[in-house]
C-alpha cells in the first residue's frame, strides 16, 4: 500500500494489540466536519462500520447503499489505519479512542493542509 503521511496528522499512538482491541467493535456514523463546521447526515445516509481482529472489516449504509468487505492495516510507523477495498486504499482513520474513531472523508491520504478537509467521526453503535 502507498500512502503518504503528513507528521502533525499522526494520532494513533499505540501498541498493535491496543488498535485492535479498540477498533473491532461495531461502529457508527456521528458526525461530520467540513471547514470546520458540524454536518449533520440525514439517517439514510449513515455509514456503518463493522471491524475484526482478523485485519477486515465490512462497511454498509451511505448514499448510495454500499456494503463492502475490506481490510484494515495499522501502521506503526505512520500511527494510521488504512482502510481498502479489493487492493484499493479508500479511507485513512486519523484517530482512533476507545469511543470514537475519526476518518477522512474525502480522501484516503491526509493532505498538506488537512485541518481543513472533512473528517466523520464514528461513534461505538449501541445494540
Amino acid at each position: 500500500m502507498a500512502f503518504q503521511t503528513r507528521t502533525d496528522a499522526q494520532n494513533i499512538n499505540l501498541p498493535a494489540d491496543s488498535v485492535s482491541r479498540l477498533l473491532c467493535k461495531k461502529w457508527e456514523m456521528d458526525y461530520a466536519l467540513a471547514s470546520g463546521k458540524k454536518v449533520n447526515t440525514p439517517a439514510s445516509s449513515l455509514l456503518y462500520f463493522e471491524f475484526y481482529k482478523d485485519g477486515t472489516f465490512s462497511i454498509t449504509g451511505g448514499k448510495p447503499k454500499i456494503n463492502a468487505k475490506g481490510t484494515w492495516e495499522y501502521d506503526s510507523k505512520k500511527e494510521m489505519i488504512f482502510l481498502s477495498i479489493a487492493g484499493k486504499g479508500i479511507k485513512t482513520i486519523t484517530s482512533l479512542t476507545n469511543d470514537q474513531f475519526v476518518v477522512l472523508a474525502d480522501e484516503q491520504v491526509p493532505a498538506q493542509n488537512d485541518s481543513l478537509k472533512a473528517k466523520i467521526y464514528f461513534k461505538v453503535k449501541q445494540e
